[in-house]
């Protein structure tokens, strides 16, 4: 079938697929189980450890609804998967197909023509005439960068041929409406998110049906660390040089705007047109439509996400620094006490005295190292896990102590929102390159699970926190990718994994795994998907290298489809220059020359990549296309998205609403996960808590 027959086919049964996930969340909380029928339900409160409710979407037990018939492949046949087309390329979800970017025809380099519209009369006249455009481009002008308390200047909307320029501070936006959240109306914006949400804060308007060419193009060119910015995309498809100067005299200005301000604002618009029609060629040869399509619907799920922002505990969170601090100070007087030089102490200007060895200092340490018959070059983590020594153990120890006081300490504490009462961290949606988010101001990523921090993050008075996270995600990826036999069943079976592993690993019955191997299996399960060696895992299980080594080979002699699909992908990365999921993302490698002196590392690195980024990367389509999801289903609700940590989502819910809401988080994620994972059960694990629990 047609990519189109099959997206209109499935398009028809979604509002029939999204009801019935409502109608599911709302019968499991009549019987307070899970929408499968399988566990009941516990709610955590205060400091209280409610327990996990774990959902299962594949299990011979279960009740799941009826969903549509799967796609067929290219010739035909039903196999179970998502469709496919004709060339074997690769798989697509009707939901994220991307067969609606219309392909269009503009001069190569556009003429900059503007009308500046500073009334509402002219505005709706403006919105008449672009009601018939299949394709406009967006832009905006704030004079600062917070969309909760900056002004927005201009609205810029233009076609091919001419740009309206809107003076906002002058005409009401609300006849853009009428345009800018017409979903037949396809918009093309530069970080889109960024207008998305000033758009959306200072002046009411969502946008809908977008295209991001800043994301585009780092699918085209992820791993290749290429520039994405809109200067350098236009270099690169029209061949001009932007002026991006004059985008800093819209910061903190209040007066008229000058010209040179006009055309600047015309041009950043206008040239997205001619981006566009040379991406969308690129992006059909390299198969990608599907996969952009994923991220231009999640561009209104991020920047929602970022608006809603998440309300802290400032008197806990200060607590907690006073005795992570207590805990580092511990540890530095223990691994004084390991060092040669330790006890050497000096005066100190501030009165007392202090140790003489540096412990941030890579030099020192290295010196301090030697002593011990330590050989070493520099004290990155890297390095230091290789060592199997305790003072190295203890050194790491102090490092986690003092990058938890450097990224949680009262800077973090300033980024509260004086407007919001809140932190608003920037959610970098195509953060590394296999398309999983980064986050900045604050890293919120950089919270440990099992950190108290958590539990400084709490919903506001009379809601709740529910807290929803895939269930061994990358382990489940990797079954169904490598289709190895023991690691499907052993997903099937329900059974403990790692119990399973180690019987198969030691040839034992799972009722005779030890907990030493189960340990063992388990580091060895986890460190797999990231291209963990025998050296890597000796520091995980303390054990020699070749002791080590020695368990790998068991492993990968109990689950040789692992092996076989872990070194094709390697092999492959090479020979195709990239590593591609499921859905089509690419993570692209620089080919190195056989001639390079530094051939053989290079290559080794780009096999160890193209090993981990098929998974990372199918985790983070699974994970994004549930925040798509989500922004749909919990319009119902006064519930919002606050929070995601790789495959985890956070949402804040008015408090009678909760536990539906929790119900209906675990169906949009297993929904979700079934978009890709056909064979392998997708697990849910979720909590509905008073805090930001794991």
């Amino acid at each position: 079938e047609s990519y189109l027959n099959l997206y209109q086919r499935y398009k028809a049964d979604r509002q029939a697929e999204r009801e019935e996930a409502l109608a599911r969340a709302r019968a499991a909380r009549q019987a307070q189980v899970a929408p499968d029928g399988q566990t009941q339900k516990t709610v955590a409160s205060g400091n209280s450890n409610g327990s996990a409710l774990k959902v299962a979407a594949h299990s011979e037990n279960s009740t799941a609804p009826t969903r549509p018939a799967p796609a067929r492949n290219g010739n035909g046949n039903g196999n179970g998967r998502s469709a496919r087309s004709k060339n074997n390329g690769p798989m697509f979800s009707p939901h994220f197909m991307g067969d609606h970017f219309p392909k269009i025809e503009v001069s190569a380099k556009p003429d900059v023509k503007y009308e500046v519209i500073r009334d509402l009369e002219s505005l709706e006249k403006a919105v008449e005439l672009m009601r018939h455009e299949r394709v406009l481009s967006v832009d905006t002008e704030t004079n600062g960068l917070d969309p909760h308390t900056s002004k927005l200047l201009l609205v810029q909307v233009s076609t091919p041929e001419l740009c309206y320029i809107i003076d906002s501070q002058q005409v009401p936006l609300h006849p853009l409406q009428a345009v800018l959240e017409n979903d037949n109306i396809l918009k093309l914006l530069q970080n889109a998110k960024f207008d998305y949400e000033m758009l959306k804060q200072q002046g009411g308007i969502e946008l809908k049906n977008i295209y991001d060419t800043m994301l585009a193009e780092r699918l085209l060119t992820a791993g290749l660390g290429n520039q994405v910015n809109l200067a350098e995309l236009t270099k690169k498809y029209l061949g001009q040089v932007m002026d991006k100067s004059v985008r800093k005299t819209f910061y903190g200005s209040n007066s008229a705007l000058s010209p040179e301000q006009l055309v600047y604002a015309a041009t950043d618009a206008m040239v997205l047109f001619q981006i566009y029609r040379q991406q969308l060629e690129a992006l059909h040869k390299e198969q990608l439509q599907g996969v952009a399509d994923l991220e231009f619907k999640c561009v209104g799920a991020v920047g929602d996400l970022e608006l809603n922002g998440c309300k802290l505990d400032v008197d806990k969170w200060r607590q907690i620094l006073s005795k992570v601090e207590e805990q580092r100070n511990q540890v530095r007087t223990e691994l004084m006490e390991m060092l040669p030089s330790g006890s050497a102490r000096q005066s100190s200007m501030f009165g007392g005295d202090e140790y003489l060895i540096n412990l941030n200092s890579g030099q020192q340490i290295i010196a301090e190292f030697a002593k011990l018959g330590i050989v070493i070059t520099d004290t990155s983590e890297a390095t230091l896990t290789k060592l199997n020594h305790p003072a190295a153990k203890k050194l790491m120890e102090y490092k986690g102590h003092e990058k938890t006081l450097s990224a949680f300490g009262e800077g973090l504490l300033a980024m509260i929102n004086k407007k919001t009462g809140r932190i608003h961290p920037d959610f970098i949606q195509y953060g590394a390159d296999t398309g999983r988010f980064s986050c900045s101001n604050p890293n919120v990523q950089q919270i440990p699970a099992t950190s108290d921090f958590r539990a400084c993050f709490i919903p506001s008075e009379g809601y709740k926190l529910v807290t929803s996270d895939y269930s061994q995600a990358e382990l489940r990826i990797l079954a169904e990718l490598s289709q190895d036999e023991g690691f499907l069943s052993a997903f099937k079976s329900g059974g403990d994994l790692h119990i399973l592993a180690a019987a198969q690993m030691f040839n034992i019955k799972p009722e005779e795994v030890t907990k030493t191997q189960r340990s063992q299996a388990k580091a060895i399960n986890f460190g797999l998907a990231y291209g963990m060696g025998p050296q890597g895992l000796a520091v995980r299980i303390d054990k020699t290298v070749e002791e080590a080594r020695d368990l790998i080979n068991a492993y990968f002699k109990a689950f040789s489809g692992v092996q076989r699909w872990l070194d094709k992908m390697g092999h492959d990365s090479v020979r195709l220059g990239y590593s591609p999921t499921p859905l089509g993302r690419k993570r692209y490698y620089q080919k190195p020359d056989q001639n390079d002196p530094d051939y053989r590392r290079k290559v080794s690195e780009i096999e160890r990549r193209g090993k981990n980024a098929p998974i990372q990367g199918c985790n983070a389509d699974m994970t994004k296309m549930a925040l798509v999801f989500l922004k749909e289903s919990l319009k119902n609700y006064d519930a919002r998205v606050v929070n995601t940590v790789h495959d985890e989502v956070v949402v804040e819910v008015r408090e009678d609403q909760a536990e539906e809401v929790c119900h209906l988080v675990e169906a949009e994620m297993i929904r979700a996960g079934r978009e890709i994972l056909k064979e392998v059960p997708i697990v849910a694990d979720a909590k509905v808590g008073d805090y930001w629990s794991k």
